[in-house]
């Protein structure tokens, strides 16, 4: 958050004027001084995201950006006390409300009109146009199974997407195994995506995952990648392993999606750099599978090849449009 130096400041000086030089020079030394009290004690701070929030502070901080916009949060030190701060928009109005660790607003003060647009954060507090693509792993408890609203981490869910591609149908089936892998000491969960085009295998692909049991956010680690041409494995294009090669996780579904939030899903330079924006939290999708509301949409892009696209997720089911490709299908299998 920035720094804030208040006007009061320039119209202290115009006030004392008439008092006399002297006057005139204590009185500012003391109106500045006052006024950068909230810089001093924003000194240290740490911009993180909501899911990294205590859950009380979590809870207020939700309870008090009700429908408005959370641009970002920092926490730092105060009289020895941990505090955190938040920016919002609401009523297109700008405003910093200060939490005490207990969830307490300690204060709440008016910054400005509505930001421009596009001035929303991703979830670290970093600007507009930059996509979270770290996420303090070390400190988190992952876990290989679990399942938040939007994602789905549990041995034997299955989704079945299809739909046209141009003259083609494909088929995309994902599958969460009772596999599992450990990547850089975390116990992922293998989760298995087989596309078919036709009625012909062109690609399997195994991914890792491991959600975090406090927040519920959930981590992508790679995937290993077969792509096959009739009928047999002829590249592994877009494989990727989290601590090989400088590539690191990113981030496949937050446990408390924001309305703007951005960040990358994938951190494997050269490799696989998806990142993801929250688009939408409202949508409504009608496919083979049922009508959905209340659903999730992202729009997903990679960096590498400017391609973009757009999946929604429906609360309690998961992924139900991929592009074309729209729910089928889904539920618990034997596998």
């Amino acid at each position: 958050m920035k720094t804030k130096v208040w006007k009061s400041v320039e119209s202290g000086f115009a006030m004392t004027r008439p008092l006399g030089g002297l006057v005139v020079v204590v009185l500012s030394i003391l109106m500045l001084a006052a006024s950068l009290v909230p810089a001093l004690a924003q000194e240290g701070e740490k911009k993180i995201g909501i899911d990294q929030v205590p859950a009380r502070v979590k809870a207020a901080i939700l309870k008090v950006v009700g429908d408005g916009r959370l641009v970002d949060i920092g926490v730092y030190m105060q009289e020895d006390k941990k505090v955190y701060e938040i920016e919002m928009v609401v009523d297109d109005k700008e405003f910093d409300v200060l939490f005490s660790s207990a969830g307490k607003v300690l204060r709440r003060t008016f910054e400005s009109l509505k930001a421009e647009e596009g001035g929303q954060a991703g979830e670290d507090g970093k600007s507009a146009d930059t996509f979270q693509d770290s996420f303090d792993l070390e400190s988190r408890n992952l876990l290989p199974t679990g399942r938040n609203k939007y994602f789905i981490l549990e041995p034997g869910y299955q989704l079945v997407l299809e739909g046209k591609e141009g003259e083609h149908t494909v088929k995309l089936t994902i599958t969460v195994l009772g596999e599992t892998k450990k990547i850089a000491g975390v116990k992922t969960r293998v989760m298995e995506e087989r596309e078919t085009v036709d009625g012909k295998l062109v690609e399997i692909s195994r991914n890792f995952f491991a959600i975090c049991k406090q927040t519920k956010s959930v981590f992508y680690f790679g995937e290993e990648v077969d792509i096959y041409k009739d009928g047999k494995v002829v590249a592994h294009e877009g494989a990727w392993l989290h601590g090989k090669d400088n590539a690191r996780a990113g981030m496949m579904m937050p446990g408390e999606p924001m309305l703007g939030a951005k960040y990358y899903q994938e951190v494997a330079p050269k490799l696989a750099m998806d990142r993801a924006k929250i688009v939408g939290l409202s949508t409504t999708l009608r496919t083979p599978a049922g009508e959905f509301r209340g659903c999730l949409k992202v729009q997903e892009e990679n960096p590498l090849d400017n391609e973009r696209e757009f999946k929604i997720h429906a609360p309690g089911i998961g992924l139900i449009q991929d592009e074309d490709l729209l729910l089928v299908k889904y539920g618990f299998v034997n596998k």
